[in-house]
């Protein structure tokens, strides 16, 4: 009863409560209806070679789905991946990033990428260029480290060769040891020689040579120092540069399983209609309607009460009769 007494008492004005919440809903449910046709594409990124497996893989573990999957999202996010696919397929930065929606398949490492558009051209082109992007992002990346230390590892192996050739040309072409070890030979018949010497110039001459032996021998005796020292650096930037070779060439295959021809399907583009956003956004529109309907005949119900309750004239007083 108190419903129908609420409903008696709103009398002419139950019409708000029908009227605004309908409009409400109408409004978006029409700006979605009426807006230009829209066109979506969806490419599906199938990580079966770059997710999980040998432990060589980049995203491997327990968590690797998900791992892989935030990556992807947060690199089709960024400006400079944005940006790339604008500059290859001609269509504005900002249409490209509204346009972008990611999805995850799922639990599974599976992703769909999708571009909506009103331009049915560009659809299936702004969404491969992008989805092929990130995942070349995500894997270049690790080549291109790999890459660097494998060069790091060289540019050593280089600077401890040209230390070695240099150290080769004083020496003669031979070790340092076996330089000393040639040079020393020579040193008693000298010293004898010296010594056998029955004048005084001829002893002179002999000693020079003996001395000037005798500093090739402390030269050489240096460099042998600096010849291991740098054999040590050329055997361990050796070893280093095999260990960034594996690495390399796991991270390159890893590239080339990234290729769009091997981790990428494109669907057909098609004619987009989001009927769950215009149920949601509709459905709220007329709930957030009704609420307005309801406060505003509440407030006319407390406003006419108080008008109704106005101050009422007092009777006038009545003469008395004598």
């Amino acid at each position: 009863m108190e419903i129908l007494d609420y409903f008696k008492a709103i009398g002419r004005r139950f019409w708000v409560l029908v009227l605004v919440p309908l409009v409400a809903g109408v409004v978006p449910l029409a700006y979605y209806v009426l807006r230009p046709t829209q066109y979506a594409a969806t490419a599906t990124i199938v990580p079966t070679a770059l997710v999980g497996g040998v432990r060589t893989n980049q995203y491997r573990g327990s968590d690797a789905d998900k791992f892989f999957v935030n990556n992807l999202t947060g690199a089709l996010r960024t400006n400079r991946l944005v940006d790339q696919v604008a500059s290859e397929t001609g269509v504005r930065a900002p249409q490209v990033r509204s346009g972008l929606k990611v999805g995850q398949v799922g639990a599974s490492a599976f992703v769909h990428v999708t571009y909506t558009t009103t331009k049915k051209k560009q659809a299936v082109r702004v969404v491969t260029a992008a989805a092929a992007d990130a995942l070349h992002f995500l894997f270049q990346s690790q080549y291109d480290v790999a890459k660097g230390d494998v060069d790091a590892a060289q540019k050593q192996v280089d600077q401890a060769e040209d230390g070695l050739n240099a150290i080769s040309v004083q020496t003669g072409g031979r070790t340092p040891e076996d330089a000393y070890a040639a040079l020393s030979r020579g040193l008693p018949a000298l010293q004898a020689t010296a010594a056998r010497a029955k004048d005084a110039a001829g002893a002179a001459q002999v000693n020079q040579q003996v001395a000037a032996l005798q500093t090739q021998l402390a030269n050489v005796s240096k460099l042998e120092g600096q010849y291991l020292t740098l054999v040590d650096m050329r055997r361990r930037a050796v070893n280093l540069r095999k260990v960034a070779e594996l690495r390399e060439r796991d991270a390159a295959l890893q590239l080339a399983a990234a290729s769009p021809q091997a981790a990428l399907v494109v669907g057909k583009v098609h004619r987009s209609f989001p009927y769950t956003d215009v149920l949601t956004i509709a459905g709220g529109a007329a709930a957030g309607g009704l609420f307005v309907a309801v406060g505003y005949l509440f407030g006319r119900e407390v406003w006419d009460g108080l008008r109704s309750r106005g101050p009422r004239r007092r009777p006038e007083a009545v003469p008395a009769t004598s």
